[in-house]
């Protein structure tokens, strides 16, 4: 990099370079068994109270002026998963992110069940029609054709956020918001 003299090329390289790696990482995850990964990974399981952890995100996204809301559902520290912080962590940042993207803000609401914490990330967006929220999920797959890596991402973010959410024994179901958009929703069990 020092070779290259211009600063402003040489930040634009440095960019590439890392969104080159950011993809072949995300390639490399979606790619994963989720059975072997959760094996591979049960050392680093950890009690995490997924409010504070999703509140976090919306901390770093608010920072920068970005529109995000949380709405917490039962007390503070109830909403306690057995799960891999860096995974889970990679799940929410994906999911609200794709809302930031499409939508232009994400609504998160975290809700506790007897059995299971149940986290709705909403955007104001076009939605994902029904017919391809089946396909949404598989890697490299893109509602829109037109989209490129780089303003619409690789097609493998929702991949990423299902294959966490599955090995941590939970499910991610995409819907429709009430107030228009997208609703995609995380079950994690207690």
């Amino acid at each position: 990099m020092e070779l290259i003299a211009d600063d402003a090329e040489r930040t634009r390289a440095i960019r590439d370079i890392e969104d080159m790696i950011s993809l072949v990482n995300d390639a490399l995850l979606a790619v994963q068994d989720p059975a072997e990964s959760a094996q591979r990974e049960q050392t680093t399981l950890e009690l995490i109270d997924i409010t504070e952890l999703v509140g976090d995100e919306i901390d770093d996204h608010r920072k920068i002026g970005t529109s995000v809301t949380l709405v917490c559902e039962g007390a503070k520290g109830n909403a306690l998963v057995l799960g891999q912080p860096v995974a889970l962590r990679r799940l929410f940042r994906n999911l609200i992110e794709n809302a930031i993207t499409y939508g232009g803000e994400a609504r998160v609401m975290v809700q506790m069940r007897a059995e299971h914490v149940l986290v709705h990330i909403e955007d104001s967006g076009p939605g994902i029609p029904p017919e391809a929220r089946a396909n949404v999920t598989q890697a490299f797959v893109r509602l829109e054709a037109s989209r490129s890596r780089r303003t619409g991402g690789a097609g493998l973010g929702l991949t990423i956020a299902r294959k966490i959410a599955e090995s941590h024994g939970g499910a991610l179901e995409i819907g429709d918001a009430k107030s228009g958009g997208a609703r995609v929703s995380v079950t994690l069990p207690r």
